[in-house]
């Protein structure tokens, strides 16, 4: 197991963005959660078009910076982007987002928890169909004590599944 120290509130978010827009990566070597978007993708083609030079196999960042008008913020996100896509190696592993079917396994687990049969059925009727995240939680909103412990029920299952990610990799979370 290598030791690693990691931002965990950055992979946590990195867990749960679920976004198809944004894919996270993490930094074998610095611990370091890094996101690129598809708009960065898109830029960083562009760049790799008109600005790649063969012969040295470099990217000549100044003049793509300033003739496809980058602003400052975004400069360091596309090198970092950049960095991924030509790693030879594995440094960069991708970060798998939460889809909608954890969450889901998430809500039928805390539902069995549940002390109030009353709130267990009307939980069950919640998830049973479309826009069972939604109903699922407008159905804590009548027993505030029970959406607390949903919350933190949610978020020990995603560290957890956070861990076991983290144990896949051989990577020793910081304590």
């Amino acid at each position: 197991m290598r030791q690693l120290k990691i931002d965990l509130s950055e992979l946590e978010l990195a867990f749960e963005s679920g976004s198809e827009m944004i894919s996270y990566y993490l930094d074998l070597e610095t611990g370091e959660v890094i996101s690129v978007s598809d708009e960065e993708r898109g830029l960083l083609e562009s760049i790799y078009e008109y600005y790649y030079d063969e012969q040295s196999e470099t990217v000549d960042w100044e003049n793509a910076f300033e003739k496809e008008h980058v602003p400052d913020w975004q400069r360091e996100l596309l090198q970092n982007a950049d960095r991924i896509e030509t790693d030879p190696g594995d440094r960069f592993i991708v970060i798998p987002a939460e889809g909608s079917h954890e969450g889901y396994r998430d809500m039928e687990a805390f539902i069995a928890t549940a002390r109030n049969r009353r709130l267990q059925e009307r939980l069950e009727r919640a998830i049973s169909g479309r826009g069972a995240f939604r109903y699922f939680k407008d159905v804590l909103l009548d027993y505030p004590a029970e959406r607390e412990h949903w919350f933190q029920f949610r978020q020990d299952r995603l560290h957890q599944r956070m861990l076991d990610w983290l144990e896949l990799h051989e990577i020793t979370p910081p304590q």
